[in-house]
């Protein structure tokens, strides 16, 4: 029975794949190639099984996935690769993919860290002005700092948590959140752009891999995270048993950026080559998904500045450091 698979960041999975590229285009077996991969302590067991499995006969796929390894989709990924020679291409394309998506991740976490020391800084600065005034002690002071930062930090990991749980489920249903989650103005643009994105990246190396598209097809609606999507996409495949062509499949669908798969799709289709095609128009995708995620990075900071600039004015006014209250005996002469 496969073991559950470990957490292995973007980062860690673009190394793997990258090694793993080198060493094929090196020559070097794939038994030595695992001894000197190297994922640190947290994934050493899982590294471990591999190795194990490899050296016990069993292919490269296949082990990959029961070790925990390789996901599902990278496994078939792999196995297609073995059955058409063209490992090295895969690996060398699993490794720019995951890079690129690191990358873009990283940047916008550094965006987010300036915000997060603004907001330290606001709760920080909003009981002073009763610490000033001496209406709250020293550990009052604490307490007001202190409480809210745990509070979000629990508020921040619990939706992390929830939000990782719901990814990683797979209902054949959508759910009311599903639709919600979709109809939301920029958020659902984002949702299906970012899918479109995976599932065109990964049927085109399936398909680059050698793979048959009736099976590559099913594999690469695994790699969609909304189940809407994902139930539209699954009828592709009969579509296309039914003897029709993909363009015409697709043609039946409705998604963002139709008509310029259409065109491309069409193109690598007369040519012989609709692998490419798709992945050309999945690089397009994920450009378009970076250009719309760094302009929310870039306002999203901007507007959190403004409320929280509004929030700290409003508490230092309020507050009674820089206006304290009269005396009762006083206000009422």
């Amino acid at each position: 029975m496969p073991r559950r698979n470990p957490s292995l960041d973007l980062r860690t999975r673009a190394s793997v794949f990258a090694h793993l590229g080198a060493m094929e285009r090196a020559g070097v077996p794939i038994d030595r190639a695992l001894v000197s991969l190297d994922l640190g302590a947290r994934h050493e067991a899982a590294v471990k099984r591999l190795r194990q499995m490899v050296a016990n006969g069993r292919d490269l796929a296949s082990s990959g996935q029961l070790s925990g390894v390789f996901t599902p989709l990278e496994s078939g990924l792999v196995r297609a690769a073995q059955e058409a020679g063209a490992l090295a291409h895969i690996y060398e394309q699993l490794a720019q993919r995951y890079d690129e998506q690191a990358r873009h991740a990283a940047e916008l976490k550094s965006r987010l860290l300036l915000p997060a020391g603004v907001l330290l800084l606001a709760l920080a600065v909003k009981p002073l002005p009763a610490l000033v005034a001496g209406g709250l002690s020293a550990v009052g002071y604490l307490a007001a700092v202190l409480l809210p930062v745990l509070w979000l930090s629990a508020l921040l990991w619990g939706a992390r948590a929830l939000w990782r749980r719901w990814q990683q489920r797979r209902a054949d249903q959508p759910g009311a959140f599903d639709d919600l989650l979709l109809a939301l103005p920029l958020l659902g643009s984002l949702q299906r752009r970012a899918d479109m994105r995976d599932f065109c990246d990964s049927l085109g190396l399936l398909l680059e891999a050698g793979m048959p598209v009736l099976d590559a097809l099913p594999s690469a609606c695994s790699a969609i995270s909304s189940p809407r999507l994902r139930r539209d996409f699954a009828t592709l495949a009969p579509r296309v048993a039914g003897g029709q062509s993909l363009v015409r499949a697709f043609d039946g669908l409705s998604f963002p950026g139709k008509a310029m798969l259409i065109g491309v799709l069409n193109t690598g289709e007369a040519t012989g080559r609709p692998g490419e095609a798709l992945l050309r128009f999945a690089r397009l995708q994920a450009q378009q998904l970076a250009a719309s995620q760094q302009m929310l990075a870039s306002w999203g900071p901007r507007l959190f500045y403004l409320a929280v600039a509004v929030w700290m004015a409003y508490g230092l006014l309020t507050g009674g450091g820089f206006f304290p209250a009269l005396p009762a005996e006083l206000a009422g002469r």
